[in-house]
């Protein structure tokens, strides 16, 4: 307690004085660099997401069951925050179809402002990146 009381009266005198304060120094704010998507990962993401896709598609013509529409949309959550830069080679047959799938199901849902259809072409739009970028040698 009383090397506290100490220590908070040297400051106070310090900066009374006009002394500098010193300073701690640290590393800056953390930047979290973006980990790579492995070609493995995205490869099993776009499959799981095919199927997804499909089985809404399926669903939606039964208006009493949507139970794939918030997994679904669970993996077009992850899949959205995906940066095409960062992505090894993905799978160009399941990019393709993971697009046909994904395209198929948008022009389907019958509301365009949905948070599913949101995210569909959110990701729909990276599928289509990265099959004009070249990275993928075929369309969709």
């Amino acid at each position: 307690m009383e090397l506290e009381r100490a220590v908070d009266e040297r400051i106070t005198a310090a900066a009374a004085a006009g002394e500098e304060l010193p300073a701690v120094i640290g590393p800056p704010h953390p930047v979290i660099a973006a980990r790579r998507i492995d070609r493995g990962a995205s490869t099993s993401m776009l499959r799981s997401c095919t199927a997804l896709a499909a089985r809404a598609r399926v669903e939606l013509l039964d208006d009493g069951r949507h139970s794939v529409a918030d997994e679904l949309s669970a993996h077009l959550d992850t899949m959205a925050r995906w940066e095409s830069g960062l992505l090894d080679a993905p799978d160009p047959t399941m990019t393709v179809l993971c697009a046909a799938a994904l395209q198929d199901l948008c022009e389907r849902l019958p509301d365009n402002g949905s948070e599913l259809s949101c995210r569909a072409r959110t990701v729909l739009a990276l599928l289509h990146d990265l099959l004009e970028a070249g990275r993928v040698g075929a369309s969709a």
